[in-house]
């Protein structure tokens, strides 16, 4: 979902505040202080941006909390015609945000008003990113930070800022700060396999 670059402005101040508790899918109530435990994910998602005549696609292949941190495997896909800079030592350009639901009018509303959660800034990237992503290419990498999470709240990935060399083409605008519509939930308990009969 494209946000205009007067919203990712306000990412580097803005810190969310949680409730006691946040919704699960499984109806429970699971308070924010539980370190989520390490748990890996294929997510398989793919997004592109503009949604019709996509300039730029946005991926997620899988997400892992590990004993020291998170890690993401992600790519970005130029269909343009346009070579993209890609602005990857922005404050809080690659990263995370977490939410306490998945809810895609909530995150809206959020953007609107400015207050999105503080991004989890991706420290490293492997291989790294390019300065300049040029038409037809794709960018396929891990991004790790440190950090616990919390457990039971919400994933959204945010790549960006990218700025388009030159006019952009496909409909798109530039600069593009990408934060993704789909979203993962950190489980909040490890998961205990059953012992054998």
């Amino acid at each position: 979902m494209r946000r205009p670059l007067s919203a990712f402005a306000f990412l580097a101040v803005v810190i969310v505040a949680f409730g006691a508790g946040c919704g699960s899918t499984s109806g429970n109530v699971v308070p924010v202080a539980i370190k989520a435990p390490p748990q890996e994910s294929q997510l398989g998602w793919e997004e592109p941006y503009p949604a019709n005549g996509a300039a730029l696609v946005f991926g997620v292949s899988s997400f892992a909390v590990t004993a020291t941190g998170w890690k993401a495997t992600i790519s970005i896909e130029n269909r343009s015609q346009s070579n993209w800079e890609v602005r990857s030592g922005a404050p809080g350009a690659f990263g995370i945000l977490l939410f306490p639901n998945d809810d895609a009018a909530e995150l809206e509303r959020r953007n609107r008003n400015g207050d999105l959660p503080t991004i989890r800034s991706a420290r490293t990237f492997s291989p790294a990113l390019p300065d300049v992503l040029t038409p037809g290419k794709t960018w396929k990498g891990t991004m790790t930070a440190p950090g616990a999470l919390a457990g039971g709240l919400w994933v959204r990935v945010s790549f960006g800022p990218f700025t388009s060399v030159g006019e952009p083409s496909n409909g798109a605008q530039s600069p593009v700060v990408w934060f993704t519509d789909h979203a993962y939930q950190l489980e909040a308990v490890a998961a205990v396999e059953a012992e054998p009969a």
